[in-house]
């Protein structure tokens, strides 16, 4: 025998060899061995076992994995003896078996639990036996406590028994609860939800109180990722911890979803007791755990749509969902954005996208557009935030209509024109604030430009997707029922009460059309969009602002001419004022201005807001600024502006020749005592460009870059009517060949020998119909 003392100083020589042996050992080698360690190691000196607890207990734990084997007992009582063993002699007997002095042990456990996953089936079993409970009374279950103090001498007890877990460290506890939470074996997580349930309850004052925030998150955490296993008996169990205990009155089998509780409670106290719980005790952590796992940064696509799906499984239970989801649904909408640059293939974000749009499908709508319209207002209110982060907002509102499914019928038909009203209204607030206020520093324009342009291209977007049946007359529901429509009241409304009604409608209200009607009526909407966007078209046209803000604000309108039915808002006559001045000046328009003022001039006219004769007095000083645009030293705009000029001839219909007859003018306009003399080649080069464009030209092939809405009926082709707008200019043309002195002479000769083809056929083909060939 080596006797006490020298076992005592060469435990580190012969531990190892022992630590193994339950792993592996037969039923016949496993009496032995605990005989062994009761005779010899039980025995040995506190100071000597302290430093080998760690090791001792995972020598044990294989022991404690089958509840039914013979040595079970037996090795339950071993592990207490060695709690027993280490205890100092001044430790209070706190009753249960548990003692003052177990800090040490309990410390030295969870280490043992957290870092050794191969024996966490015996530490579940262990602490299942032994670990205090940690919970207290709800505050509305001490109401029945006794009054002579016994409930204060139950708190005082908790508090001991708390300590003896969580001290000197209460994160190690949490630590080993997440560890076994995140166990790859289903029934070791089922086993520590159960122990949370009935051991560490989220209102206990160790979890709320005394230990970190930061492992309190960590701890929630681990017991939301199991919803990851789709499995419904550890689900159950997730309720029961974070919507905390049923009152005793209303216990049933079914929980929440069992139809005696719904009987015996038609008010829905269970349920709402059960909600201010998980308010009160676990709301803030869960969202903050959430906020983390979503944030965490990871190129792996699995790791990254993770949190998406824990999200829309926590969704399946509204009292956790539905409080969770407003603070949780633009940070994962964002990750996806980030990720979109982040992702090392397109599957990979494909994969992602498709977890989170799983989750947006799952997102009320109300709430989906109250985020969008809190962006907007960020972005275009007033505000401290920088235009980077001001384009930053709109540009995940633009991620959000290009990625997600925001075409439901709800969202079409009431949502998107309401946000759509929002974002005019609120740039034309915007701008007027600006002018009041003339504050506004010079090298600031441009970037407010960016961001006027970005929310445009929103409003653009969304008027796309909006059907023509959202501004038509729907049959009355009980949301509209109370909405009279007042059109000079909707005319004169003010651009903050536009606001501020919308605003209350999603704030308060949270876009919820079951519990409150719209705003505004279909036809509300319709006459304050028309006037919105009539509104900021006519200042684009008055001022001096960009072409590409411009053309956003005209295309913006045209597109909703042609989806929105007449109305009286829109002041016809004061964008036909605005366009005849923006013609008139000395300046050559940027072209986008151009091709924006032709769509908006035939598009008015197609929807009877300006009649024949206010369309015609626009078509001279059109062909004039259409004519800059076809010369040769500008062939960028040539297939467009063609295309420009036939959509004006359509307009005004086969029988109208006002085009030809104004490039007739612009033809001879330097003719003097009607020769030829003083002619130059510019007028017969722009009429070649325009002739080989329009017998190019076929209206099954219209521009692919202009929206469908910039044409509201068919454009007849160039190659099919050609006469309509050529014949008078291709006889002024052939005229100069009277007079070989002058340069439109050789310009005119060069492009007649140049013709093959289509060009020369259409040419020889109408001139005999005219009888101008003679037999050669």
């Amino acid at each position: 025998m080596i006797g006490r003392d020298a076992l005592s100083r060469d435990l580190p020589l012969y531990l190892p060899g022992l630590s193994s042996t339950l792993s592996f050992a037969s039923l016949s080698v496993r009496a032995p061995f605990l005989d062994l360690l009761e005779k010899h190691l039980l025995k040995l000196h506190p100071r000597a076992l302290r430093p080998a607890l760690k090791a001792i207990i995972l020598a044990l734990l294989p022991g404690l994995e089958e509840e039914t084997s013979e040595e079970f007992e037996r090795t339950l009582k071993l592990l207490d003896g060695f709690k027993k063993a280490i205890r100092p002699l001044s430790a209070e007997d706190l009753g249960q078996n548990h003692s003052s002095g177990d800090e040490y042990f309990w410390q030295c456990f969870f280490l043992a639990a957290i870092t050794s996953n191969g024996r966490r089936l015996g530490a579940l079993a262990y602490m299942v036996r032994n670990l205090p409970k940690l919970g207290q009374p709800l505050s509305s279950e001490s109401k029945n406590t006794p009054a002579n103090g016994s409930h204060k001498g139950n708190e005082g007890e908790s508090a001991l028994l708390a300590e003896i877990v969580t001290s000197p460290e209460p994160g190690l506890l949490l630590r080993c609860f997440a560890a076994g939470l995140a166990d790859e074996q289903l029934l070791i997580q089922r086993g520590f939800l159960d122990l949370l349930v009935t051991h560490l309850p989220l209102h206990s004052h160790v979890l709320q109180k005394r230990v970190k925030t930061e492992d309190l998150e960590l701890l929630i955490s681990a017991a939301v990722g199991v919803v990851s296993r789709r499995d419904m008996s550890l689900n159950r169990r997730l309720w029961t911890w974070l919507l905390g205990p049923e009152p005793v009155n209303n216990e049933t089998e079914g929980g929440l979803e069992s139809p005696t509780s719904v009987v015996g409670d038609p008010m829905g106290s269970v349920s709402s007791s059960r909600t201010r719980y998980f308010e009160e005790f676990g709301l803030q952590p869960l969202t903050h755990a959430l906020l983390k796992m979503i944030a965490r940064e990871s190129s792996n696509s699995v790791e990254r749509a993770r949190p998406f799906r824990i999200c829309l499984s926590l969704m399946d239970r509204w009292e956790i969902g539905g409080l969770v989801v407003p603070d949780i649904f633009l940070p994962v909408v964002d990750s996806v954005r980030k990720f979109k640059g982040q992702a090392v293939s397109k599957a990979d974000f494909s994969e992602v996208l498709r977890s989170a749009s799983v989750f947006f499908d799952g997102v009320e709508s109300g709430l989906i557009w109250g985020e969008i319209i809190g962006l907007i207002a960020q972005a275009i209110g007033q505000g401290k935030l920088s235009t980077a982060e001001r384009i930053d907002k709109l540009s995940l509102v633009n991620f959000i209509i290009a990625h997600f499914n925001v075409r439901e019928e709800e969202m079409l038909l009431i949502h998107a024109p309401l946000i759509t009203l929002t974002i005019l209204a609120m740039l034309e607030d915007a701008k007027e604030k600006a002018q009041q206020q003339q504050q506004q520093p010079p090298g600031d324009v441009g970037t407010s430009e960016n961001v006027s342009r970005l929310a445009l291209s929103i409003a653009l977007d969304l008027v796309e997707l909006i059907p023509e049946r959202a501004f038509q007359t729907r049959p009355s529901t009980s949301q509209s029922t109370f909405t009279i429509h007042d059109e000079f009241h909707v005319r004169n409304l003010a651009n903050f009460d536009i606001l501020q009604k919308i605003k209350t409608f999603y704030v308060q209200g949270q876009g919820n059309l079951d519990a409150f009607p719209p705003p505004y009526s279909f036809r509300d909407v319709s006459e304050l969009l028309l006037r919105e966007a009539g509104r900021i078209t006519c200042q684009s046209l008055c001022d001096s602002v960009s072409s590409a803000d411009a053309g956003l604000k005209s295309k913006l309108l045209v597109m909703m001419l042609s989806k929105v039915p007449s109305v009286s808002s829109l002041d016809s006559a004061k964008l036909l004022l605005s366009m005849q001045e923006r013609l008139t000046a000395p300046s050559q328009l940027p072209f986008l201005a151009f091709t924006s003022i032709v769509s908006l001039a035939t598009s008015l006219y197609s929807t009877s807001y300006i009649s024949a004769v206010e369309l015609s007095d626009l078509v001279e000083p059109l062909v004039r600024q259409a004519w800059l645009y076809l010369s040769a030293s500008q062939p960028k705009y040539h297939v467009e502006t063609v295309r420009c000029l036939w959509q004006l001839q359509t307009t005004l219909t086969l029988y109208n020749h006002e085009i030809e007859a104004a490039i007739c003018t612009i033809m001879i306009g330097h003719d003097t005592n009607g020769t030829f003399a003083i002619r130059d080649a510019d007028p017969g080069k722009s009429f070649s460009i325009l002739w080989t464009h329009t017998l190019q030209d076929n209206a099954g092939h219209l521009d692919r870059r202009a929206s469908k809405a910039s044409t509201n009926e068919a454009r007849m082709s160039g190659i099919g009517n050609y006469e309509v707008m050529l014949a008078r200019p291709l006889f002024l043309l052939l005229d100069a060949l009277l007079d070989e002195r002058t340069q439109l002479f050789m310009t005119v000769r060069t492009w007649l020998q140049s013709m093959v083809g289509i060009d020369k056929y259409a040419v020889c083909l109408y001139l005999l119909a005219e009888g101008v060939l003679t037999k050669t």
